[in-house]
């Protein structure tokens, strides 16, 4: 298997986790209810934090995903371009 084909894997397996944990940080003020108490500029914990990496968190997070897998693709069809011009 080629290494680039691997790196993709290993890419989708991390930002899939990434992405998750953005999605779902407040399941944190599930686990930890004692963080509940606590205000930022006004606003409960609760909401704030889940909102903000739920908007921000997922948009860089997939800003950087797209950066990535578009230079892993370009990757790919070198490899595949020299793979092709080997066999003929």
């Amino acid at each position: 298997m080629n290494c680039t084909y691997k790196k993709e894997v290993w890419y989708t397996l991390g930002f899939s986790l990434l992405l998750l944990m953005c999605g779902h940080t407040g399941l944190i003020f599930a686990a930890f209810p004692s963080l509940r108490d606590i205000m930022i500029m006004g606003f409960p914990s609760q909401y704030c934090i889940p909102v903000g990496m739920g908007w921000i968190g997922l948009m860089v997070v997939v800003v950087i995903q797209a950066k990535l897998t578009n230079q892993l693709d370009d990757e790919i069809e070198a490899v595949n371009a020299s793979l092709k011009t080997k066999g003929e």
